[in-house]
């Protein structure tokens, strides 16, 4: 990316992640804007208006990604840093596409859908907390693509709108749009980025003892782990009371892999607020007190919580593991997974011993 004058920034650490996930190993991930690195992290859960205009100081060209996670962006605050990323560019226009093929995310006359449910009319959402008009780019216009495509978005541009909302109904749209998109100030998921010259980087596989720590709250993974409890150690938090030296006292006498988990169905959580995420972020920091340094972190508030607590700074995208990129960082390793990713035994046949029984066994 630097060669290109080219730096990625990342609403959240999941969509800064998911960017060199697309881009492959080497590439550099800084968590807040304070030092060179291919993509911007946020320093903390969401990427600020002021982190994303001192990440902009050094950057020829921007790409701004976000939506790279089950649950959609609120409105506000993504509008908020839109705003800050087009104006701080220079250009006070952005392209904007909130298609993600691979949440089955998909947007049609300016609305987002997921799972064929709507989740919002887009340009009604941002337009209030934008410092201009949000145009959209139909369905229609993006189809025959061409000049065609091209006028569109070069008469919203002139007309003094902020932010061209692109429809894209399918994967073969989003793809078809990927060079429309390359040559502009651009905003969406990492498939817009896919492409760009990987550095030269020797990916080491991750081994060793490996800590799974989960406050993610979506049904994937609170599924992912119900299915993981009977094949390796597992012990569920509380967490509106977190026992954090029984939980380490626990994790220090685990002779394998093994998951520490706040996660809760929505009957079971009561009111933890961030009492959770923080127990989580101490028994990390006690993990690695222990000697500890190999980490799968399952949800992007406790990961970013967690790699905060740690004193992570720079991460440096290694290999692909089970479809995910591990992360290193001077001896760790992490390895952070989204909500809503994965089949039902991504944990035990991904992270934890290979102790599957076969049907006849079973």
């Amino acid at each position: 990316m630097a060669s290109m004058s080219l730096r990625g920034i990342g609403f959240t650490l999941r969509d800064a992640v998911a960017l060199a996930e697309a881009r492959g190993p080497g590439t550099r991930i800084a968590l807040g804007p304070g030092e060179a690195a291919d993509i911007i992290a946020p320093a903390g859960l969401i990427l600020t208006p002021t982190e994303a205009r001192a990440a902009l100081a050094p950057a020829g060209r921007v790409f701004f990604s976000f939506g790279n996670q089950a649950a959609f962006p609120e409105a506000e605050p993504l509008a908020q840093t839109l705003d800050e990323v087009a104006a701080g560019a220079g250009t006070g226009f952005m392209l904007a596409c909130a298609a993600e093929p691979g949440f089955r995310r998909f947007a049609y006359q300016g609305h987002v859908f997921q799972d064929g449910l709507l989740l919002a009319d887009l340009r009604r959402a941002l337009a209030p907390h934008l410092s201009g008009r949000a145009v959209v780019v139909t369905y229609e216009t993006v189809a025959k693509g061409g000049p065609d495509l091209l006028r569109r978005i070069s008469a919203a541009r002139e007309h003094g709108a902020v932010m061209a909302l692109l429809d894209a109904v399918d994967e073969a749209q989003c793809a078809a749009l990927a060079p429309v998109m390359a040559g502009q100030l651009c905003a969406g998921g990492p498939a817009w980025a896919a492409g760009l010259p990987a550095p030269s980087y020797a990916a080491e596989p991750p081994d060793g003892h490996t800590a799974i720590l989960s406050g993610a709250l979506d049904r994937q993974t609170l599924f992912q782990l119900g299915a993981a409890r009977g094949e390796m150690p597992l012990r569920q938090i509380d967490p509106t009371a977190p026992a954090i030296e029984a939980a380490l006292d626990w994790a220090a006498a685990q002779p394998q892999h093994f998951i520490l988990s706040t996660s809760a169905a929505p009957g079971q959580r009561g009111t933890p607020g961030p009492l959770a995420a923080e127990a989580l972020g101490e028994i990390a920091a006690g993990l690695a007190a222990q000697g500890l340094r190999r980490f799968v972190l399952a949800g992007n508030d406790t990961a970013a919580l967690i790699l905060r607590r740690l004193g992570i700074g720079a991460l440096t995208a290694c290999g692909v593991w089970q479809g995910l990129c591990w992360l290193a960082a001077g001896d760790y390793k992490f390895l952070l997974k989204p909500g809503g990713f994965g089949g039902q035994h991504l944990f035990p046949d991904g992270f934890g011993p290979q102790i599957r029984l076969n049907e006849a066994a079973k």
